[in-house]
């Protein structure tokens, strides 16, 4: 299977988020791939269902005061940070027929932890619910929540394709995600609360006296894009530490 990847560094969040939304509108056949890894300003952004909290309007103006404006993805999920300390990934590919929710969101989780792994980092794929943005395909180091999987369906130019996207923490202050996370569902009235015991960085991860070729988010966006190309090292399939519900096809 082919692949391109685009590395970008956008002057806002909202230019980033579009620029991934639209990946999908790229792809040209079903043996294609295409792989955005970008960085922007900080800013939250959430899930269409947070937008019907009670005092969205609320939490939107008083995010925007701590320098946190929000966005609305088109994936589901939660709150999840966007910053120049975070790594935003989006796969895009056609669907095959036997295609399912949970093979898409697999393929991108293994890539993430054959390059944690490359770091010599022991990764595991489950849920962390004190985490942000819990889902069943968290990715954690440490028992700490260190990237996070959204996914959204679309048809593109005739064919239905998936855009698989992650948010890696990596040289983030955990501390800084759970307050801004804690204080928009405080103020919207949603009952989500982040800890920040539950959130780790790449960084913070890594050995005081690891070097690299490049600094660590180049490096790390280097090590990525070789693992989409299968460059490095694949996991075997089955990534769960307990197993998940069945597979599902796309309604």
């Amino acid at each position: 299977m082919t692949s391109r990847v685009f590395l970008q560094d956008f002057k806002t969040a909202d230019l980033g988020l579009l620029r991934q939304e639209q990946l999908a509108e790229e792809i040209s056949c079903h043996q294609q791939r295409l792989l955005l890894l970008w960085r922007a300003p900080r800013a939250l952004v959430v899930g269409r269902s947070d937008t019907r909290l009670p005092h969205f309007a609320d939490a939107v103006d008083r995010l925007v005061a701590e320098g946190w404006p929000v966005l609305i993805r088109r994936s589901g999920g939660s709150a999840c940070p966007v910053s120049e300390g975070t790594l935003q990934i989006g796969l895009a590919r056609a669907v095959f027929t036997a295609t399912t929710i949970d093979a898409a969101y697999i393929e991108l989780a293994n890539i993430i932890r054959t390059v944690l792994e490359s770091y010599g980092l022991m990764a595991a794929t489950r849920r962390t619910s004190s985490g942000f943005c819990p889902g069943r395909y968290d990715i954690s180091v440490n028992g700490r929540k260190v990237a996070g999987l959204s996914q959204h369906w679309r048809q593109c130019n005739g064919q239905i394709t998936v855009t698989t996207a992650a948010t890696m923490i990596v040289e983030q202050d955990p501390e800084e995600i759970a307050h801004i996370v804690n204080l928009f569902y405080r103020v919207a009235g949603g009952a989500e609360r982040c800890s920040a015991s539950a959130v780790g960085a790449l960084r913070q991860d890594l050995p005081v006296d690891a070097t690299f070729d490049a600094p660590l988010m180049e490096d790390l966006c280097n090590r990525i894009a070789k693992a989409v190309r299968g460059e490095m090292a694949k996991r075997p399939a089955n990534i769960f530490s307990t197993p998940p519900s069945a597979a599902r096809p796309l309604a």
